[in-house]
């Protein structure tokens, strides 16, 4: 059976307000049309839903249990269609952004955050929220709708594997703090790099998985002595002498200008790296989430 939803919404107001004229007058629809709209669903149906009488209509008992459905259904399009208006216009919502936890604070804050500071200057009335989490739970939570945006790292090994916007691209670079200072001048191999105590990021990171892989594909272990929570606090540990970390050129650099750590040579370039937005279709994306993922795409185009 296939009813027009006109129909219900039709018996939905006819029921709401028990007279025919009312919700002729509710819908701007004539009172004719209303009673043989309801006069046509009781015939797909095959039961009376409504008894007349001069003061108006009152429901059957099928009219009755017809309604406890019927307005459920309207009731939740109603919201529906006010919560879309208001959020087409950006004029209400909510808006979640995850973050990989595997993007240095440097670049999140040249790139990411002036995107989101100008969208909440933009639209007030959306509330944002940021998420900080390891890519592999952000991208699940991206799946399942938990969150609106989803900003991660990629390793050059998965960019084929994943449906995502690149955003940046870049390698690690070496740095060592004044200890290493005997290293300067030599260009290691990985086989040499592997001999001296190494910084990584945590275990949990795409990118300690990433060096697991790289020094795996060499027959090498990774073994690093130590496991920082971010890149800054690798950093810190790397000025006091504690090892030799990797971290983006953007976020070493300040460190290195400042000669607190030192670049070293590597025999081999360590592979690129890749900072994206996840991508779904666009209807599936709330008009804040799309607005968002067009603010940042052009900023950096």
């Amino acid at each position: 059976m296939s009813v027009s939803y006109e129909y219900y919404k039709i018996f939905y107001y006819v029921a709401k307000y028990k007279s025919f004229n009312k919700a002729a007058s509710v819908l701007s629809n004539s009172q004719p049309n209303i009673s043989r709209t309801i006069t046509n669903l009781e015939y797909e149906l095959g039961c009376r839903l409504f008894n007349r009488t001069p003061r108006g209509v009152t429901l059957t008992d099928a009219g009755k249990e017809l309604y406890a459905h019927v307005e459920i259904a309207c009731e939740h399009l109603r919201i529906g269609e006010t919560i879309v208006g208001y959020a087409k216009d950006l004029k209400h919502g909510t808006l979640i952004i995850g973050i990989s936890i595997g993007i240095t604070s440097h670049i999140t804050n040249s790139m990411i955050l002036p995107v989101i500071r100008q969208f909440r200057e933009t639209y007030p009335d959306i509330d944002l929220y940021l998420i900080n989490y390891h890519t592999q739970v952000l991208l699940q939570n991206y799946k399942e709708g938990l969150i609106d945006v989803a900003v991660i790292t990629i390793p050059s090994y998965e960019k084929d594997t994943l449906e995502a916007t690149i955003l940046h691209s870049y390698r690690d670079i070496l740095v060592a703090g004044s200890a290493y200072s005997f290293l300067k001048d030599k260009t290691l191999s990985l086989k040499e790099l592997a001999e001296y105590p190494l910084i990584s990021l945590l275990r949990t990171t795409e990118t300690y998985q990433m060096y697991n892989i790289l020094f795996a594909d060499r027959g090498l272990e990774f073994k690093p002595k130590i496991e920082a929570v971010h890149t800054l606090q690798m950093l810190s540990f790397v000025t006091e002498n504690l090892g030799i970390g990797c971290g983006d050129s953007l976020s070493c650099q300040e460190y290195i200008a400042a000669g607190k750590v030192m670049q070293l040579k590597l025999g081999e370039e360590l592979p690129v790296r890749h900072i994206a937005l996840a991508d779904k279709p666009k209807k599936e994306m709330s008009p804040a989430a799309f607005r968002f993922r067009e603010m940042l795409l052009e900023r950096l185009s």
